[in-house]
């Protein structure tokens, strides 16, 4: 008997718990309601939370985690769908007898609700996206011409092989090297031979801390130590884990690869480097193998690029013998036949003519790694710009470094505060003139895209010639920018990092030139994120090669000279300094050289009679005097 009391009893409570349960969606069918309400703002303000994360991450170029997208889309669209079905439910249902299964469906709605907020706390929504390759910034400029692609070819089988560790691309200046080491590089980005392809610009000058840097940017590593030698550390650790193919553009001297951080030899077999060079004794050097000689382009090539840049008047019947001789004249080089084809497009036969006569008796110059013949060609182009003002904003672009990006409002600044447009009465107008004069400049090819936006870049021969045709501008261009440095009485310099010197002295090889340079008022100079800054200018650019007589040679040929930030012939140019601010700075060497500049009359250069001692540099504890230095 007492066994099947205890029967009854568990079937009793297996019974009243399910039916309290149902009688209890009943009874509180309004809390119920209520109570999925708040949940779902809840979820909703929470939500929407996470989307605007989400938002800011997608802003920075990040990449969202799948997780967060498939709760963005469960609270989105699942569960949305879901409230809307329910509440059309509850319209059409307003009677009691209903109110039992909707409170019940109510209470289910709010355990999912409940769920999914617990589901949507995430620690981040999102990760960095891999850097984008570099071949995805290049302009399609490669053409395929059988001189060309049979080089090009030799170059990608050459880095398939196992036992090749460097190949060079070496030719004059404007034949193209850089154009298909670019194309080159796009073409084994589709093979997958490396893990990375990364391409940095050594330049004439080369600056240790912006090579690491343009490497590491693409590889996605960030180097937040403050020495070169730390940061070539990291680097080098870095390129040890992948297989990876360095490009080095543009490349003078040998550079030092441990100071880089770049591996060398057999150190990592995973690691190619290609490079392009002017000079094939610097590939032979470096120990390239193969070493690759780009020939100038054929009789029929130029003409073919010649065609596509003048368009339909190649083939007019009074040009045609003029624009094979023009042809002729740009000696099969890429550079000139772009430039001078674009300088005489829909031009008429007497342009035509005269660009001719001017080709064939332009007066041979010695720059330095450019031919004359492309010389000639830049010049002609620059002389056929239709208005002052094109021109003034060509050499302009020639005071920025080598290879940078130089924003356009920097142009329109400079060329405001100087009144190089004379029809702009406004800052806008100004602004509207430069970005239109930059239009024309790149559709002639003097000026070329650059990565980043807003911004401009220059090929580097077209930079040569234009710094050569401003020193020599018989109105002074560089000469009126300079003579307004004597006006300066604060000079004030922040967070340019490609910034290699204060004053170039391109252009001024004789120490005449560079006397005239002079900032007798300036009080006080502030240099901040100068990252690259080698000196107040590059002494060693200056000097190399002049002869060193016996008053000079102690001062002039001393390593520690070179190093110096504030080199002794300085002194002579701020003799009114009172007070010197360095921040967010690195250098190697000395501060000042302040050793007596001894010039050529026996007079002794002022030693900074006016700077303060407190020379300020937040972040440094003091910094290094020339040992024999007063």
């Amino acid at each position: 008997m007492e066994i099947i009391i205890a029967i009854a009893l568990k079937i009793g409570e297996s019974l009243v718990t399910p039916i309290g349960t149902e009688f209890g969606y009943l009874v509180n069918y309004h809390s119920n309601l209520e109570s999925l309400r708040g949940e779902i703002k809840k979820l909703f303000d929470k939500k929407d939370g996470v989307q605007g994360l989400v938002d800011a991450a997608k802003r920075n170029g990040e990449i969202i985690k799948p997780d967060v997208q498939s709760w963005l889309k469960n609270a989105n669209d699942d569960m949305v769908k879901k409230v809307l079905q329910f509440e059309d439910e509850i319209n059409k249902k307003r009677r009691c007898v209903y109110r039992w299964s909707l409170s019940r469906i109510a209470y289910k709605i709010k355990q999912e609700v409940l769920q999914l907020q617990n589901e949507g706390t995430f620690e981040n929504v999102a990760h960095l996206a891999p850097p984008r390759g570099i071949w995805s910034k290049f302009k399609k400029g490669f053409k395929d011409f059988k001189s060309r692609m049979a080089y090009m070819n030799e170059v990608i089988e050459g880095l398939k092989r196992e036992q090749v560790r460097m190949i060079g691309i070496c030719g004059m200046g404007g034949v193209g090297k850089t154009t298909m080491a670019k194309e080159i590089i796009t073409r084994l980005a589709k093979l997958n031979l490396f893990d990375n392809i990364v391409m940095a610009t050594v330049s004439q000058s080369p600056s240790i801390s912006k090579i690491q840097s343009e490497i590491a940017d693409q590889i996605g590593l960030e180097l937040k130590e403050v020495s070169e030698s730390g940061r070539a550390i990291k680097l080098h650790g870095k390129i040890m884990e992948i297989k990876i193919l360095i490009v080095l553009d543009d490349v003078w001297t040998e550079p030092d690869f441990e100071a880089i951080g770049l591996p060398s030899g057999d150190a990592h077999k995973g690691c190619k480097v290609l490079l392009t060079s002017r000079d094939s004794d610097v590939c032979n050097r470096m120990g390239s193998q193969p070493i690759i000689e780009v020939p100038t382009l054929t009789t029929e090539e130029s003409q073919e690029l010649f065609r596509e840049m003048v368009g339909e008047s190649f083939d007019q019947p009074d040009l045609r013998s003029i624009a094979k001789e023009v042809v002729h004249e740009c000696g099969g080089l890429p550079i000139a036949i772009v430039t001078v084809g674009k300088a005489l497009e829909k031009k008429n036969k007497r342009e035509w003519d005269d660009a001719l006569n001017q080709l064939r008796n332009s007066n041979p110059v010695n720059i330095p790694g450019v031919d004359s013949k492309v010389y000639s060609s830049i010049k002609l182009s620059y002389d056929g710009l239709e208005s002052d003002e094109a021109k003034l904003c060509l050499l302009l672009c020639c005071l920025f470094p080598e290879d940078y990006d130089i924003p356009i409002e920097y142009l329109v600044r400079y060329g405001w505060g100087r009144g190089y447009f004379s029809s702009s009465f406004t800052l806008e107008d100004a602004r509207n003139r430069v970005h239109s004069l930059v239009g024309q400049l790149k559709r002639r090819f003097l000026l070329l895209d650059s990565g980043k936006s807003e911004a401009t870049k220059m090929h580097d021969v077209v930079r040569d010639v234009a710094i050569w045709i401003a020193s020599r501008d018989p109105h002074g261009f560089l000469i009126r920018i300079a003579r307004n440095l004597v006006q300066l009485q604060e000079l004030n310099i922040d967070g340019c990092g490609q910034m290699e010197e204060i004053v170039s002295m391109q252009g001024r090889e004789h120490e005449e030139e560079a006397d005239m340079i002079s900032f007798h008022k300036l009080t006080n100079l502030t240099l901040e994120g100068l990252g690259s800054l080698v000196g107040f200018f590059q002494a060693k650019k200056l000097y190399s090669n002049q002869e060193e007589t016996t008053a000079r040679v102690e001062h002039q040929s001393a390593g520690v000279f070179e190093k110096a930030i504030f080199p002794s012939k300085c002194i002579s140019w701020l003799p009114s300094l009172e007070e010197v601010v360095l921040g967010r700075m690195k250098f190697e060497g000395v501060l000042f050289d302040l050793k007596i500049h001894i010039v050529m009359d026996g007079q002794t250069a002022p030693t900074f009679p006016q700077l303060r001692k407190d020379i300020k540099m937040p972040g440094h504890g003091s910094y290094s005097q020339n040992p024999r230095g007063n």
